[in-house]
């Protein structure tokens, strides 16, 4: 088994990821977000078994350390927090069978109710996950444009006077149900936007009746942590897409957006200095299978060979979009 990404703070708020890998043959169905109470617990507690296959021959567990299972809860949550943060994956039952913008809608609701009778008001990373995500749903509509309207209706109701929009990854995978998880904080955490591209919360509508709501990046503090949680970056300038069909150069616009977000948290919200080999996790979704050596080939020439990515097959929010890329950076403050 190999470890990398794993950074150490108090145990009573901080957030730790521990991204391991264990070498097999073959490629993977899922990959396991998981849970355990502190870097040196031995008990791990599995979230969700995400429906994006692997596309490197070994089986990816990403386990998130620093926050305690209390007990079990009604309608199959399993919550896990600290003093700081919360971080679920919302049971599929609540959801099941109803069409996409009702069943996104019913999630973020429970979403919101969850963190507010735990305390922890602020919605700071989501991860997105279902099939089909281009596939016409109904009204005209394609399956991420449903999603938007669903979630931008559970935040109508919530009646929130401001609203800083968290990060946000939204992935289509080749089958299964909808998965949503997410992070949550006593502390509200700073968006950062990107200068090249257009905030998607102020897209225009050619794109979805209902905008989607998340920040390029969001910086979280706490008192031994900067996080900056980056979305899912695609190759997009403006809200254009950028290079249909050219995978190396769409990887290439994908790490420069990451890069201007990387600077405007430095130079605007005095975040720590860093560079993008700085980051504890990246995960790079990758439509085409066969595009793989293509993206890590250059992804490696930046980054360098022993970077902490990890390749997984999905689709994005438009057809012509080829690669997308998360990352994250836990930074401890000395």
């Amino acid at each position: 088994m190999t470890t990398s990404a794993i950074t150490h703070g108090s145990v009573n708020e901080a957030l730790n990821i521990n991204v391991s890998t264990d070498i097999v043959s073959g490629l993977h169905k899922f990959f396991t977000v998981r849970y355990s109470d502190e870097p040196a617990d031995n008990i791990i507690h599995s979230l969700a078994n995400v429906t994006a296959p692997s596309l490197q021959s070994e089986q990816l567990f990403e386990s998130w350390q620093g926050a305690v299972n209390h007990a079990n809860h009604p309608d199959g949550w399993q919550l896990f927090q600290n003093d700081q943060y919360l971080l679920a994956c919302v049971p599929a039952s609540l959801f099941a069978h109803l069409p996409m913008d009702q069943a996104t809608e019913a999630a973020y609701s429970a979403i919101f109710e969850q963190m507010h009778a735990g305390g922890y008001p602020y919605l700071v990373r989501t991860w997105n996950f279902f099939p089909g995500i281009t596939s016409d749903g109904y009204a005209g509509s394609d399956h991420y444009q449903l999603f938007c309207s669903g979630r931008s209706r559970a935040y109508e109701q919530q009646l929130l006077e401001e609203q800083v929009y968290p990060a946000a990854t939204v992935i289509g995978t080749q089958g299964g149900s909808m998965q949503i998880f997410f992070i949550a904080a006593k502390q509200a955490g700073i968006g950062i936007e990107n200068v090249l591209q257009v905030s998607a919360y102020d897209y225009p509508s050619i794109y979805s009746q209902d905008p989607p709501l998340f920040s390029r990046a969001l910086l979280h503090r706490n008192q031994s942590q900067e996080i900056l949680f980056v979305s899912g970056t695609a190759s997009i300038t403006g809200h254009d897409t950028q290079y249909a069909g050219d995978i190396n150069r769409q990887t290439e616009i994908c790490l420069t957006n990451i890069e201007q977000l990387i600077s405007t948290a430095v130079n605007e919200q005095n975040m720590t200095a860093i560079t993008l080999r700085d980051f504890s996790q990246f995960k790079i979704y990758i439509k085409n299978p066969h595009n793989i050596d293509t993206v890590r080939t250059h992804i490696q020439q930046i980054l360098g060979a022993n970077a902490p990515v990890h390749y997984l097959q999905g689709d994005m929010c438009r057809s012509d979009l080829s690669v997308e890329i998360e990352a994250l950076a836990i930074i401890p403050v000395i």
